[in-house]
């Protein structure tokens, strides 16, 4: 059976504690779809609750990396939906089709 990663209530990004809302479909300004919106003055990320449990991993990785460029200082990058979504999505694959990578093995 495949594993898929947990959504938890909350996640930490850097030293800040991140609630995360599921919720209902949003639009942002330009009435484009949003699946999921990271707000960084209000630690809240919101991740559309219809999504299935892949989707939502994958959206949950996408507000992650748009916090890593907003700490990092690159507007130009975190504002770049293609380079986030590319990263968000192979980033996934990676962790779902490698779950060995991230298990703790006990001390010998």
């Amino acid at each position: 059976m495949d594993k898929v990663m947990n959504i938890p209530g909350s996640i930490k990004l850097g030293w800040r504690t991140y609630k995360i809302n599921q919720g209902e479909h949003r639009s942002s300004g330009n009435s484009s779809d949003l699946y999921g919106e990271i707000k960084y003055e209000d630690n809240e990320i919101f991740i559309y609750q219809k999504l299935d449990q892949d989707n939502k991993a994958v959206t949950l990785l996408h507000e992650a990396i748009h916090w890593i460029f907003y700490n990092a200082g690159q507007k130009e990058w975190r504002e770049n939906e293609m380079l986030v979504e590319c990263l968000s999505e192979n980033l996934y694959q990676i962790i779902k089709e490698n779950p060995e990578l991230f298990e703790r093995k006990g001390v010998a």
